[in-house]
């Protein structure tokens, strides 16, 4: 106990030096915390509204012959059939959940209010893999929908409010789609969604496939979402598609233009690193920052090892030790730094709370959510981990030198 006091009374011996030093390692951990804060907010926000077109699926969408192949000409359009679909799900193993698409754009009505909209013909699969959760007290298409025939339809929130208002509960309800009476078994759960094919989910509306087919003879898909088994399966999984159709229309199977993908895993990983160098840069910002501060407390150690080279060869000539001044030294530094740091970091983390309850309204916002910053344990350890090697760094140049002072040199100064 004593010793920690005899080093704060040698820290703050240049009182106001140490002070504003303190100060500018405050500002310093606030500006690297609150920068880190907004770069993982921005990274948690737009991560999250990315996946909501669902993580790590495949859209596959059938294309053109680019290439001659058995006697037939380029140019020949390669559709997705009914038997194709059929021949991946069985035949493929890297696919673990497929469903093909079908759409339209049709009428709705429920008692005087209506709407036009995008109508979907898809499989059970399609819901999980592209999150159309379902809220409470609703259901996704499942099989025996599809066995059956079902008039059934899962419409998104936008068009739940549009038909329904706020007060009716669409599920349990029937609507006329086309003419036809369809029963609403689910409302889609909000969700963020920036990228999307068509319209937004919110927007969209779903109906069995195979009531699809009875309906409108669709002659085929628009497109198909696939899953693998495993995400490092996508790239073997892509090409199996490929050969399959390439089989199935006799096309070239190295002609990369019968079938375009758009893999959301390859774009969500894009998006990811876009993130991380975001953050990365400002953190480096944040970091110059305090390394700025931590050469302010290097100073007021060199000022202190000045002013206290007497008694530091007092010290040296009655048997301390060169550890026992590294030590104290070092001390000092790190405790300056941990002071600073700590109001830094609880200044921090009360800017992000207040900033947390700004309201956002703008329809941006519907698409991707409120970004809030995020002061997450990573954060947390990284300004740590800065701020150790800061006050270590500090601390350690003038506590080598008060260590190399001789003994009878410094009983000399004055």
């Amino acid at each position: 106990m004593n010793a920690i006091k005899y080093i704060l009374k040698e820290l703050f011996a240049e009182r106001t030096r140490v002070l504003m030093t303190i100060l500018a390692i405050a500002w310093g951990t606030a500006a690297i915390t609150i920068m880190l804060a907004l770069g993982e907010g921005l990274r948690v926000t737009f991560g999250r509204s990315m996946r909501g077109i669902g993580e790590g699926v495949l859209r596959v969408r059938g294309g053109q012959t680019s290439k001659a192949f058995a006697g037939m000409p380029e140019g020949r359009n390669i559709p997705l059939t009914e038997q194709d679909l059929l021949t991946v799900k069985t035949t493929i193993p890297e696919v673990n959940l497929i469903s093909g698409e079908y759409d339209t754009w049709r009428s709705m009505k429920y008692n005087d209010n209506w709407r036009s909209g995008r109508i979907g013909g898809v499989d059970p699969d399609f819901g999980e893999m592209r999150n159309i959760i379902p809220a409470p007290g609703g259901r996704f298409i499942n099989p025996i929908d599809i066995k059956l025939r079902r008039r059934v339809i899962v419409m998104g929130p936008q068009v739940a409010k549009e038909l329904f208002g706020e007060k009716t509960e669409p599920v349990g309800q029937y609507i006329d789609l086309d003419g036809r009476p369809f029963l609403v078994i689910g409302v889609m759960n909000k969700k963020y969604q920036t990228s999307s094919y068509g319209v937004p989910d919110r927007d969209g509306t779903w109906i069995p496939s195979s009531t699809y087919k009875t309906m409108y003879s669709p002659s085929r898909y628009s497109n198909w979402i696939v899953k693998p088994h495993n995400p490092e399966q996508m790239n073997q999984m892509k090409k199996h598609i490929r050969e399959t159709l390439a089989q199935n229309h006799g096309a070239n199977p190295t002609d990369e233009e019968i079938v375009h993908f758009w893999d959301t895993k390859e774009m969500q990983e894009i998006s990811g690193n876009i993130f991380v160098g975001m953050q990365t840069l400002l953190g480096v910002i944040g970091g110059l920052t305090l390394i700025v501060a931590g050469v302010g407390i290097a100073n007021v150690m060199y000022v202190s090892v000045s002013n206290a080279t007497r008694d530091i060869g007092i010290r040296m000539a009655v048997g301390a030790r060169d550890y026992q001044i590294l030590t104290q030294y070092i001390l000092e530094g790190l405790i300056a730094t941990a002071i600073g740091g700590t109001i830094g970091l609880l200044g921090s983390q009360g800017l992000v709370s207040l900033v947390g309850l700004i309201p956002m309204e703008a329809e941006f916002f519907e698409f991707v959510g409120k970004p809030v910053p995020i002061l997450s344990p990573i954060v947390a350890c990284i300004v740590v981990l800065v701020l150790g090697l800061i006050g270590f760094f500090a601390g350690l140049f003038p506590a080598r030198r008060a260590a190399r002072v001789a003994p009878a040199e410094a009983l000399r100064y004055e």
